[in-house]
């Protein structure tokens, strides 16, 4: 059964917001409100290092990192345990939802999430344009809503579009129950960690922290499921693309990674930038 799941590498995020920004355009998300947002692991204010500046001769100790954040869409979700009509729910794919038509505007699902992840709207939801954007309908005053994976594109094969509008190639969208899954490749490769993992939610959302992962590995927007007949990269040995083994080699997007094989951005150690 599929468990959607993201990888979200924050060695390779550059805190440019955006996910955020596209998340807003998307899904017709009204002025005020966020369903992705970027926070700054650093100073007290957004895009403030903390630490100080190299003073006579000194070295400095700045120090700024950013952290994504949104519905982690946990296995063990407290939201969808107090809606008191059951307006929030686990798909069969693992994505948490909301039905909307269901919310009675309780917000016990907002108190219950750890991750502050959900948001309520207080009044009718204004956009820009007026009709809004996007290819998802605005909710209605007086229910919560938050982030669903853009569920409306997964159903399509298409990945979330703050996954395929990411310029650093942070996030990785994919199905946790696949071994040959590229997040399951990198949860298994990689340092990972969970949001709160004390909470014992078992968030769906994976960071890598310390090395540096190669990042999403297909150009497409579609799923790497649907990318059935396509090329990969194989081990570089001098950071560089080299040749193509298997497939067509048509369409210029890469498809998922196979046994050892990197995708087309290479990856560095973290940590001496």
């Amino acid at each position: 059964m599929t468990n959607y799941g993201l990888v979200i590498d924050q060695e390779r995020c550059i805190g440019c917001h955006a996910c955020a920004v596209t998340c807003k355009q998307e899904n017709n998300v009204g002025l005020g409100q966020y369903w992705n947002r970027v926070l700054t692991e650093g100073g007290d204010k957004m895009d403030t290092p903390a630490g100080r500046y190299p003073e006579n001769g000194e070295d400095g100790t700045l120090e700024m990192s950013y952290q994504p954040t949104a519905c982690q869409h946990c296995d063990n979700a407290p939201c969808v345990k107090v809606c008191p009509v059951n307006a929030t729910y686990t798909r069969e794919d693992g994505i948490v939802e909301i039905d909307y038509d269901k919310c009675i505007g309780c917000r016990y699902c907002m108190a219950a999430c750890p991750y502050n992840a959900r948001v309520f709207n207080w009044d009718e939801p204004q956009t820009v344009p007026e009709d809004g954007t996007g290819d998802v309908p605005a909710r209605p005053q007086g229910v919560v809503e938050k982030c669903t994976f853009c569920s409306h594109r997964v159903e399509e094969g298409l990945d979330p579009a703050c996954v395929v509008n990411c310029p650093a190639d942070a996030r990785i969208f994919g199905d946790l129950d696949n071994e040959e899954s590229t997040v399951s490749k990198y949860i298994r490769k990689y340092q990972t960690t969970q949001l709160l993992e004390d909470r014992g939610t078992d968030p769906k959302t994976y960071y890598i922290r310390g090395e540096m992962s190669p990042g999403r590995p297909q150009t497409s927007d579609k799923m790497e499921s649907e990318l059935d007949d396509v090329s990969v990269w194989s081990e570089p040995k001098d950071n560089g693309p080299v040749e193509e083994s298997g497939g067509s080699g048509g369409g210029g997007s890469h498809g998922s990674l196979s046994n050892d094989a990197v995708p087309h951005v290479p990856a560095f150690e973290g940590g001496d930038d």
